[in-house]
């Protein structure tokens, strides 16, 4: 059983379902929910960050406060379960600072949602449990929609 699980966390329904299966399955071991802010996938970024004085770091600070929401959802989650989870936030890209995070935290486990695709969709559109299932010196499960 691991020591330590690491959940990528941004409020769908896939991670949803991970924190589900962390919570179900690894009850007695600690849990962190990391919420990545990531400019590069974020509807809410900005093209030109340098059009007024402080527009990144306010954007920091919204997207701050959007996973302080996203963390009250999985805090209730993982209530439901009686399991007590810790949260983090970090600003990059989704798998590096998943895998920066794991290894700075002793995560033994990484548990992420994954979207199933065909093989074709697969080679063309790279995602961020496939990269950190290729990348990650650490076991990751993925948890898969329903009906896949």
């Amino acid at each position: 059983m691991p020591e330590h699980v690491l959940i990528p966390y941004e409020g769908s329904p896939l991670a949803h379902r991970a924190l589900r299966y962390a919570c179900s399955e690894f009850a007695d071991s600690r849990i962190t929910v990391l919420y990545v802010v990531d400019e590069r996938t974020d509807d809410t970024a900005s093209a030109g960050w340098g059009d007024h004085p402080g527009q990144w770091e306010e954007w920091l600070t919204e997207r701050r406060e959007h996973a302080t929401d996203l963390f009250a959802d999985a805090e209730a989650v993982a209530a439901e379960y009686g399991v007590s989870i810790e949260t983090a936030v970090a600003v990059g890209r989704v798998s590096e600072m998943t895998l920066a995070v794991a290894d700075e935290y002793g995560v033994d486990l990484i548990v992420v949602g994954a979207h199933s695709r065909s093989r074709f969709a697969e080679f063309l559109i790279g995602d961020v449990a496939r990269a950190l299932v290729r990348r990650s010196p650490i076991p990751v499960t993925t948890v898969r929609e329903h009906g896949e």
